[in-house]
């Protein structure tokens, strides 16, 4: 089986937690960010997809879990000390969004066993699904009711209003997922057979 190389994996993560707080930099230069706008491509980052490869790849499903709630949790801090700004960084609906992430983990476990570019492929596409219809279910539930009214007209807004975000998860999905399940991140310690097409 194909194991992660030590020194790919750190740079992923250390790249997933730079898109995490990128936008927040560009604020700080002067740069206008709002998270509730889509003038940034909110979503577009490879934390996601290293959520699925870890769940694939890791020698533990507890490590599984545990890698991409660390990233999160400090973006959220970083977010936090950079800005000022707590609201940004802790909200309300944000259990949801780390129970989306979970659930995206929870997808990867398919991976396990057997990983062929045709299952990678499928668990992305459903893994971000999941992550949209959850984690855009929080923010109608758990928001104030303002911009979303707690009926079935602002549950459909709602999502409408974040299908950009869901389109920036399918194309870090498509960028990322290729990559982590490369050569660049995967080696095979003894020989072998690749991934199959």
């Amino acid at each position: 089986m194909m194991q992660a190389r030590g020194s790919a994996l750190a740079a992923f993560v250390l790249v997933a937690l730079a898109f995490r707080l990128a936008p927040y930099c560009l604020h700080l230069l002067g740069v206008p960010i709002d998270p509730a706008t889509t003038d940034y491509p909110w979503n577009f980052s490879p934390v996601l997809p290293l959520c699925v490869f870890g769940a694939a790849c890791y020698a533990t499903r507890r490590a599984a879990y545990l890698a991409p709630f660390a990233i999160y949790a400090a973006g959220d801090l970083g977010i936090w000390l950079l800005t000022g700004r707590a609201d940004w960084a802790f909200y309300d609906a944000q259990p949801v969004l780390y129970l989306s992430v979970a659930l995206v983990v929870t997808c990867g476990f398919f991976l396990r066993r057997r990983r062929t570019w045709y299952r990678i492929a499928a668990t992305g596409l459903a893994s971000a699904i999941v992550f949209f219809a959850v984690s855009n279910f929080g923010v109608w539930a758990l928001g104030d009711g303002v911009r979303y009214p707690h009926d079935a007209a602002g549950l459909v807004d709602c999502y409408v209003q974040a299908i950009p975000f869901f389109r920036n998860t399918l194309v870090s999905m498509a960028l990322f997922l290729p990559l982590l399940f490369s050569r660049v991140t995967l080696h095979r310690p003894h020989l072998e057979p690749a991934l199959s097409r």
